[in-house]
């Protein structure tokens, strides 16, 4: 860059916020010749003009001020769920110079503290020191942000990776438990994929699925997960989704590929999809791997193409309901939610009956649940 260019750029912008007007002459003295210093006179002034100008770069602030003192100040900058002011370096200046006061701003989320004795040598390289360190800190946190996004994104089709897949059924089974719901999972496989791929070549093979992921995503609802799973294979977790809704779902997926419009030298090629489900509850699975196992199994345990593989929906499963959650809901009035689970409840107490009728000699039975069944 020219002298010429460097001339022309802007100062780095600095806010100094104390309520004595020789202090902030002073700090402005000092530091107006590396940068554009600017002036409040207390904590409240101080903080509105933070959240209206993004170019400043440091706070310089008061401890002892009307209005918002020094500690306040700054605890509103770390607890503003801002990325900007929470990486913001901020230095407390004050005529305290005891090691309790400078140990507190520091606990309060201080970069730095200063003395107002600070001659002009030593603030100019404090304040250069921050604004270094800040950048530093925003180059990482840039560069991390980067990298999750690299390994959330699969980079052929731009959907979700299989890594985020497996995070996001874990998460989803989780909750399900908790919250008594269900999660399906949909593995949709393009019929044929050898024989495509080999007439397009793999560089049209992959625009082929790139094109095809974005065409399922648009078919999906917001709270549902697509990812690409691996070659011809893509998976969309549905958290809370009944089978009769993923019925739909998976024929609204299987249409929309069949109805695609891919071309190959004036050529209209035919291109179907298979998609086998699995659900939580009907397949009476608990975990993210055995649910994608279950759908696996599923999709390749028959032949054909252009198929929806469902699980078997007259076996009509309940949810796992703990006695915890069955005692939350009795509280909540829920009795109607609560009866269809009565049996399993009773009968995972057997071993809590068993030890009752021994300690006290009752006779207790729970033989009526199979005279039921």
């Amino acid at each position: 860059m020219s002298q010429v260019d460097s001339e022309h750029l802007p100062l780095p912008r600095i806010l100094v916020v104390d309520d004595s007007r020789i202090v902030r002459a002073t700090i402005k003295k000092h530091l107006g010749i590396a940068y554009d210093v600017i002036e409040e006179a207390d904590g409240e002034a101080g903080w509105q003009r933070l959240l209206a100008d993004e170019s400043i770069q440091l706070l310089i602030s008061d401890l002892t001020m009307p209005e918002l003192d020094g500690l306040g100040l700054l605890a509103r900058v770390r607890g503003a769920g801002d990325g900007r002011l929470y990486l913001l370096p901020v230095i407390i200046i004050s005529g305290e110079e005891d090691d309790a006061t400078k140990q507190k701003c520091v606990e309060c989320g201080a970069t730095d503290f200063i003395t107002k004795s600070t001659d002009r040598a030593e603030m100019l390289a404090r304040v250069a020191a921050n604004i270094q360190l800040a950048a530093i800190q925003q180059e990482l946190v840039i560069a991390r942000t980067e990298k999750a996004q690299e390994i959330a994104r699969d980079s052929m089709t731009g959907v979700s990776s299989s890594n985020l897949l497996m995070l996001q059924m874990e998460q989803s089974m989780a909750y399900a438990l908790r919250h008594n719901s269900e999660v399906t999972l949909l593995l949709l496989e393009i019929d044929h994929y050898q024989p495509l791929k080999q007439k397009l070549g793999e560089r049209l093979a992959d625009q082929m699925l790139s094109l095809l992921a974005k065409l399922l995503a648009a078919k999906l609802r917001r709270e549902d997960t697509l990812a690409h799973v691996d070659g011809p294979q893509f998976a969309i977790v549905a958290p809370g989704t009944s089978l009769s809704e993923v019925r739909v779902m998976a024929e609204r997926l299987r249409q929309g590929v069949a109805a695609a419009r891919i071309n190959y030298r004036d050529e209209r090629l035919t291109v179907t999809a298979s998609v086998a489900v699995a659900n939580s509850w009907h397949d009476d699975t608990h975990s993210a791997p055995a649910l994608f196992s279950k759908a696996t199994m599923r999709l390749y345990g028959s032949t054909g193409p252009n198929r929806i593989l469902m699980p078997d929906e007259n076996v009509n499963r309940l949810p796992v309901l703990t006695l915890a959650d069955a005692l939350l809901m009795l509280h909540k009035g829920q009795q109607a939610e609560v009866a269809p689970h009565l049996p399993a409840l009773l009968t995972s107490l057997q071993p809590l009956l068993d030890l009752a009728n021994a300690e006290y000699g009752l006779d207790w039975s729970l033989g009526f649940l199979s005279d039921k069944s």
